[in-house]
C-alpha cells in the first residue's frame, strides 16, 4: 500500500488532442515511469482522447484518459498498473447524475474537479470548463466523492437519478490564516496566546506596491515609521521604526545614510524592532531593499508570549518576513512590473513672491541708507521686468520609477525550484538622486519521505546617488527677485552680497547652488551582499521532527563624496591646497548563524501537547575604513593620488559580537478551548560583562477560546477569545565592546618616529558586571467576531517596564574618565491597541464585497529612573535657547515631553513677547529656568481607516491614517518668521501676521525686530490633529476564459492595478515639510502575469 501511494500520486503534465488511447497510455507510461498491462480486446484503445493537464496526479490523469469505459485500475508493486475490464452486471440499474461544482464562497465554477465512486475510486469523471459534469453509476454506488486541489472533499449520497446538482466546495484554510509564523516553529492560531498581526504580501501591495513596511502601518496602528521631516521622500534615507513606543532612552541621531547603518549597526537606534527573514535575523537595509514580489507575508510579534523565543533582542518587538516558497508543477513563468510617477509635494510651502519679499525688506528697515536705497531700486526694476524666480522648482523633477521581477518555478513533489531576477530603478524627485537595485535569488527544496531540505541563495546590489543640487532648504531661502544666471546666461557663484540692518548686521554672501552643477561632483553609496540560508529537517516519527539550519551573509559597502575646488563650499578659501575634497569610506561585514531544533507534538483525545527546543550560535563581524583628503587642483583628478594632503588621519572601526542561545517552548491545549504557553531562552553574549553569565528570558501565556464552549455555539458570536501573557525580554541595540576595557593608539602612535616603541592608552573603563536591560511585559487582550465574522473587533492592553537601562554614568575626576556604561535607568511603557472591521456587504451570489476597517493605538512612555550624566545632559538641553527643543528626561514624566517657556503672547502696546515665570509673574525676559512641559509630542491616538470594495473582477480600496492630540513645535514659525534673516526668503505670514500699530493683536513680533533672538516659546507649540489620505487603489483581474488573446498567449492569470499614494493631508497646523528633501506624491501602475 505504501508503494501504491508512492507512485499513484506522481505529478504529470501532459497535453493530448485527438490521440488514440493506446498512444496516450504509451506516452503516459514514459512520462510517469510506469508500465501498463491491459487486454486490447476488452478496452477501446482506438478511442480518441483529448485533455490538457498540468502538474496533476497520475490517477487523476488516468481517469481523464479512460473516460466512461468500464475499467478498473489497480496499482501494483514495481510501478505496474493493471487495467481490468469490468463486465456490466445484467439487470443492474444505472443512475444518471449531472450537476455543477462551484466555490462555496465566490460561487465560481471549478473546472477540473474530480467526481469518483466511493466503492471504486478508479472510476469517475472531471468537471468541464464551466464546472459541469455528467456520470453514470451502478445502483450499488452509495456515494460520490468530489474533490479539487485546495478545497475540502465533499461526499454526495447517491439516491437515484440526480439532476442539476449544485455541489459547493469549501476552500481549505490557508497557512497564513491557520498558523502564526514566528520565524522558528510555526504555531497554530487557536493555541497561540501571544499578540501578533500577520498580513499577506498581496494585501500590502494594494496599499503601497513598492514599500510594504509603509503599508504595514495601515494594518497595525502600533507599528509606525518615524516621520523624518528633513529626509522627506529621499529614497536613500533608511527609515526608523517604532513598535508600541520606546523601551530605551535616547536616539543617538545617527545619520540614516551612515556606514554603520549600511552594515547593520543599530546601537544608535535603540528602539528599533528585530527583523527576521525566513527564519534568520537580518538587517534593516536588506528588508528595505527586498523585492516586494518575493514577500509572502509579514508578521509582527508584539508581546512576551510571542517574542520571548528571541530573548535578549525582543523588547522592541519582532518583524518576521517570509518569502514565497517554490511550488511544484511544470515550469511556470511569472512577470511583474511596476511603473510609477513621483511628483514633489510642495503644498506646505507658503513663501513670499518677489514683490512681497522686497516690501518685507523695506518695512524691516533694510534700505535705510542711500546706498541701500539704490539696492532697493535695482531689484524693484527687476521685479517690474517680470523677474520672480520660483527657486523651488530648480532642483526638482517628476520622477519615473520602474521595477521588474521575472520568476521561474516548478518541479515535482520531490524536487522544487524557484529562480528569480529583479531590477528596480527608483529616481528621487530631486534631480540626479535615486536608488537602483538588482537581485538574483535561487530557492531549492527537496522533499523525500522523511526528509525536507531547503536552500535559499540571494545576491543583491544596491547603489544610491545623492543629488548634486544639494539640500532643498538652500532653494527655499533664495529670494525670488534674483535671476538664476547673469546677463550671459551663465551661473555665477554669488547671487548677492546683502547688507543687513542694525548693529552687527554685517554682510551675507548669497550663494547660487546651481553654480555647483558646472563642476564635477559625486556623492553615492553602494552595497553588495550575498546571503545563503540552508535548512534540513527529518521527520523521525510522525510527530517528532529534528532540524538544523545555517545562514551566512557577506556584504561590502562603499561611500564616496567628491567636491570640486570650485564648489561653493570653498568660496571663502584662499589657500588652493585646501580647496576640493574627497571623502571615502569602505566597509565589509560577515555574519553567520547555525542552529539545531527539535519539535514534538502529541495528540490524544482532547489533549494537544507541543514541545520545541533550539540551540543557536551567531557571530557578526564588521570593519570600516574612512579616508578624507583635500587639495584637488583639477576636476579630472578625482582620486586620492592627486590630493595635496590627507585632511585627517585614516580612521575606522571594527566590531565583533557573538551570541549563544538555548530555547525551550512548551504548549498545551485542551479540547480546542483552553491553552497555555511557556517559553524560556538563555543567552550568552560577548557584548556584556564577564560576570553576568547566561541571562534568562521567559514568558508564560494563556488563551481561552470562549466561542468553542457549547453554551456559545450556534449563536451570533462566531469568535470570542480571551488571552494574556507575562514575560521578561531584553533589548538588542548595544555596542560590541561597551563592557570591556579597550585601548587606543591614536595619540601615541606617531609622536616618536625615531623610536620603535609604540604607545597605547586606555580608551574607557570596562564594567565586568554590565548586563542586559530587561523588560517585564504584561498584556491582556480580547477578540470578538460576530455573525460569521461579518463584524470583528479586538482590544489589547500592554504594560512594559524596562529596568537596568544601559546609560552613561558620571565618574569622579580622579578615575581619569568622565563616565562609564552602567545599568542604572528604568522606563515604563503603557498603552492599548483597538481595531474594528465590518463587512456591510457580502454577496457571494453577485460577487460583491465591501469592508470597512478602523484601528487605533495609544501609548505613553514614563521615565522611572535616569543616570547622573543624563541629569547633566538635561541641564544642558534646558539652557538651550534657539533651534529645535531637545529631549529633557525627568523622572515620573513622559520621555516625549515638549519643554518651552510659557508665553502670554505679544503685548499689544509694545509688540514685545510676554513670558510667564515659574512663579506666575509676567516678564519680557526669556529665562531657561522658566521652561515647563507644555505637552507631549506623542499623539493621544493614532491609527488608520480603510475600506475595500470588490465587484466580480474589480477591486477598489482607500486607506487613511490619523493622529490626534500630539503637540508639535512648529519650527517654520521660528525660522521663517521671527528668528529669520532678511537676507533670505520667508513665509508669507512674516509679512501679514506681524505686530504693528495697525495690527496690535498680532501673534508675531514687529517686522523691525528682525534681529531679535526669540527663544523657545509656547507661542510656537501647537496641537496637531491630522488626517492623511494614504492610498487609493483600483484593480482588475483578467479571467482567461473571457479573453481569448490571453488563452492564445498561454496566460493563466493577469492582473492590473493602479495606486495613488500620499494624496493629501488635512492638518490643524501648517509647517514646512521635507526640509532637506521634499516629500512626494506617487502614482503606480502594476502588472502581474502568470504564464502556463
Amino acid at each position: 500500500m505504501g508503494q501504491e501511494q508512492d507512485y499513484k500520486k506522481t505529478r504529470v503534465t501532459l497535453n493530448v488532442k485527438d490521440m488514440k488511447l493506446n498512444d496516450v497510455l504509451d506516452t503516459l507510461a514514459s512520462v510517469a515511469k510506469v508500465r501498463f498491462f491491459y487486454n486490447h480486446s476488452q478496452i477501446d484503445v482506438n478511442r480518441k482522447v483529448s485533455f490538457d493537464v498540468k502538474d496533476r496526479e497520475l490517477d487523476y490523469v488516468l481517469m481523464l484518459a479512460l473516460g466512461d469505459q468500464p475499467v478498473s485500475v489497480e496499482y501494483q508493486m514495481n510501478r505496474v498498473v493493471v487495467l481490468k475490464y469490468q463486465k456490466p452486471t445484467q439487470g443492474v440499474t444505472i443512475y444518471k447524475i449531472n450537476g455543477t461544482v462551484i466555490d462555496a464562497s465566490t460561487k465560481e465554477p471549478l473546472p477540473g474537479a474530480s467526481i469518483i465512486l466511493k466503492e471504486n475510486k478508479g472510476m469517475g469523471v472531471v468537471t468541464d470548463f464551466d464546472g459541469k459534469f455528467f456520470i453514470e453509476v451502478p445502483q450499488r454506488t452509495s456515494a460520490l466523492l468530489i474533490s479539487f486541489v485546495g478545497y475540502e472533499e465533499e461526499t454526495i449520497t447517491v439516491t437515484g437519478d440526480m439532476k442539476d446538482l449544485e455541489i459547493k466546495l469549501t476552500a481549505k484554510t490557508t497557512e497564513i490564516e491557520d498558523v502564526v509564523v514566528t520565524g522558528m516553529a510555526p504555531r497554530k492560531v487557536e493555541s497561540f496566546s501571544g499578540g501578533y498581526v500577520s498580513v499577506k504580501g498581496s494585501e500590502l501591495k494594494k496599499i503601497s506596491p513598492n514599500n510594504l513596511l509603509k503599508a504595514l502601518q495601515v494594518f497595525d496602528p502600533s507599528f509606525r515609521i518615524v516621520e523624518n521631516n528633513n529626509a522627506g521622500s529621499n529614497p536613500n534615507a533608511m527609515p526608523e521604526f517604532r513598535l508600541r513606543g520606546d523601551v530605551q532612552l535616547g536616539n543617538g541621531g545617527v545619520d540614516a545614510n551612515s556606514m554603520e547603518m549600511m552594515m547593520g549597526d543599530y546601537s544608535q537606534r535603540p528602539n528599533m524592532p528585530l527583523f527576521v527573514l525566513d527564519g534568520f535575523e537580518t538587517t534593516l537595509q536588506r528588508i528595505v531593499d527586498l523585492d516586494p514580489e518575493r514577500v509572502e507575508s509579514i508578521t509582527i510579534l508584539k508581546d512576551a508570549a510571542a517574542t520571548a523565543i528571541y530573548g535578549s533582542k525582543a523588547s522592541n518587538g519582532v518583524l518576521v518576513v517570509e518569502t514565497k516558497k517554490p511550488l511544484p508543477g511544470a515550469l511556470n513563468i511569472s512577470y511583474s512590473m511596476n511603473m510609477g510617477i513621483s511628483v514633489p509635494d510642495l503644498s506646505d510651502y507658503n513663501l513670499m513672491d518677489a514683490e512681497e519679499k522686497l516690501e518685507y525688506e523695506r518695512m524691516a528697515g533694510v534700505f535705510s541708507t542711500t546706498s541701500q536705497l539704490n539696492y532697493y531700486n535695482k531689484y524693484k526694476e527687476e521685479i517690474l521686468r517680470g523677474v520672480d524666480t520660483y527657486w523651488l522648482s530648480e532642483p526638482l523633477r517628476t520622477a519615473v520609477t520602474h521595477r521588474h521581477t521575472l520568476t521561474m518555478e516548478g518541479g515535482d513533489e520531490a524536487l522544487r525550484y524557484n529562480l528569480g531576477i529583479n531590477y528596480s530603478r527608483e529616481p528621487g524627485v530631486m534631480k540626479e538622486s535615486g536608488r537602483n537595485s538588482m537581485g538574483l535569488n535561487l530557492s531549492l527544496q527537496y522533499r523525500r519521505k522523511k526528509w525536507n531540505i531547503q536552500n535559499q541563495l540571494s545576491l543583491t546590489n544596491v547603489r544610491g546617488d545623492n543629488s548634486p543640487y544639494g539640500s532643498f532648504s538652500q532653494y527655499t531661502k533664495l529670494n525670488p527677485y534674483y535671476r538664476k544666471t547673469d546677463e550671459n546666461g551663465r551661473y555665477t557663484s554669488l547671487l548677492d552680497q546683502k547688507k543687513l540692518p542694525g548693529e552687527g548686521g554685517g554682510t551675507v554672501n548669497i550663494v547660487n547652488p546651481l553654480y555647483n552643477l558646472l563642476w564635477k561632483y559625486k556623492d553615492f553609496t553602494e552595497n553588495f551582499s550575498v546571503v545563503d540560508n540552508f535548512n534540513i529537517e527529518c521527520a523521525i516519527l510522525e510527530n517528532l521532527r529534528v532540524s538544523a539550519g545555517a545562514s551566512i551573509t557577506k556584504g561590502t559597502s562603499r561611500m564616496e563624496v567628491f567636491k570640486s575646488m570650485n564648489h561653493t563650499d570653498f568660496l571663502g578659501e584662499t589657500d588652493l591646497t585646501r580647496k576640493g575634497s574627497y571623502n571615502k569610506s569602505t566597509g565589509d561585514n560577515v555574519s553567520w548563524s547555525v542552529n539545531a531544533s527539535v519539535s514534538y507534538n502529541y495528540t490524544k483525545d482532547k489533549h494537544l501537547l507541543s514541545v520545541f527546543g533550539r540551540w543557536n550560535v551567531d557571530e557578526n563581524k564588521s570593519n570600516s575604513v574612512n579616508l578624507s583628503a583635500m587639495g584637488f587642483p583639477n576636476d579630472n583628478m578625482d582620486d586620492f593620488l592627486f590630493a595635496y594632503e590627507m585632511e585627517d588621519r585614516v580612521s575606522g572601526s571594527e566590531s565583533t559580537s557573538r551570541t549563544v542561545g538555548i530555547i525551550g517552548q512548551l504548549s498545551y491545549m485542551y479540547d480546542m478551548r483552553f491553552s497555555v504557553d511557556f517559553s524560556i531562552r538563555g543567552d550568552l553574549s560577548s557584548q556584556f560583562g564577564s560576570n553576568t553569565g547566561m541571562a534568562p528570558f521567559w514568558a508564560a501565556g494563556a488563551r481561552w477560546n470562549v466561542h468553542r464552549e457549547k453554551w456559545l455555539q450556534n449563536t451570533f458570536i462566531s469568535n470570542l477569545v480571551l488571552r494574556g501573557s507575562y514575560g521578561i525580554t531584553g533589548s538588542q541595540s548595544y555596542s560590541p565592546y561597551q563592557a570591556k576595557e579597550t585601548y587606543t593608539y591614536d595619540d601615541l602612535l606617531f609622536p616618536y618616529p625615531s623610536s620603535d616603541i609604540l604607545g597605547a592608552q586606555l580608551k574607557g573603563m570596562g564594567n565586568p558586571d554590565l548586563g542586559w536591560s530587561t523588560t517585564k511585559n504584561r498584556s491582556l487582550a480580547i477578540e470578538v467576531g460576530l455573525w460569521n465574522s461579518r463584524v470583528n473587533a479586538s482590544f489589547s492592553y500592554y504594560n512594559n517596564y524596562t529596568d537596568e537601562l544601559l546609560l552613561d554614568y558620571n565618574m569622579a575626576p580622579s578615575t581619569g574618565f568622565a563616565s562609564k556604561t552602567m545599568n542604572v535607568g528604568a522606563v515604563e511603557n503603557e498603552g492599548y491597541d483597538i481595531s474594528l472591521s465590518v463587512m456591510p456587504i457580502q454577496d457571494y451570489e453577485r460577487q460583491i464585497q465591501w469592508s470597512i476597517s478602523m484601528n487605533g493605538s495609544h501609548n505613553r512612555n514614563v521615565i522611572k529612573k535616569i543616570s547622573n550624566e543624563m541629569k547633566a545632559m538635561n541641564q544642558t538641553n534646558l539652557e538651550k535657547k534657539n533651534g529645535s527643543p531637545e529631549a529633557i528626561y525627568e523622572e515620573g514624566k513622559s520621555t516625549t515631553q515638549l519643554f518651552v517657556v510659557p508665553s502670554l503672547g505679544i503685548d499689544p502696546a509694545t509688540g514685545q513677547e510676554v513670558f510667564l515665570t515659574r512663579n506666575g509673574e509676567k516678564t519680557y525676559i526669556w529665562d531657561p529656568l522658566d521652561k515647563v512641559a507644555i505637552g507631549d509630542t506623542e499623539p493621544k491616538l493614532r491609527g488608520s481607516i480603510s475600506s475595500a470594495f470588490t465587484y466580480k473582477n474589480w477591486s477598489v480600496s482607500l486607506a487613511c491614517s490619523y493622529e490626534l492630540g500630539a503637540w508639535w513645535y512648529n519650527q517654520t514659525l521660528v525660522d521663517k518668521i521671527e528668528n529669520s534673516s532678511a537676507a533670505y526668503n520667508l513665509d508669507r505670514r512674516a509679512l501679514s501676521h506681524r505686530w504693528s500699530e495697525n495690527n496690535r493683536n498680532a501673534r508675531y513680533k514687529a517686522i523691525t525686530m528682525t534681529n531679535q533672538d526669540t527663544g523657545m516659546s509656547s507661542r510656537f507649540a501647537q496641537k496637531r490633529n491630522e488626517l492623511s489620505f494614504t492610498s487609493l487603489a483600483i484593480g482588475y483581474r483578467f479571467d482567461p476564459k473571457n479573453f481569448k488573446f490571453l488563452q492564445a498567449c498561454r496566460i493563466a492569470s493577469m492582473s492590473l492595478n493602479a495606486t495613488m499614494e500620499e494624496l493629501g493631508r488635512i492638518s490643524s497646523i501648517r509647517t514646512e515639510r521635507g526640509l532637506d528633501y521634499p516629500f512626494a506624491r506617487t502614482f503606480n501602475v502594476s502588472l502581474s502575469v502568470l504564464f502556463n
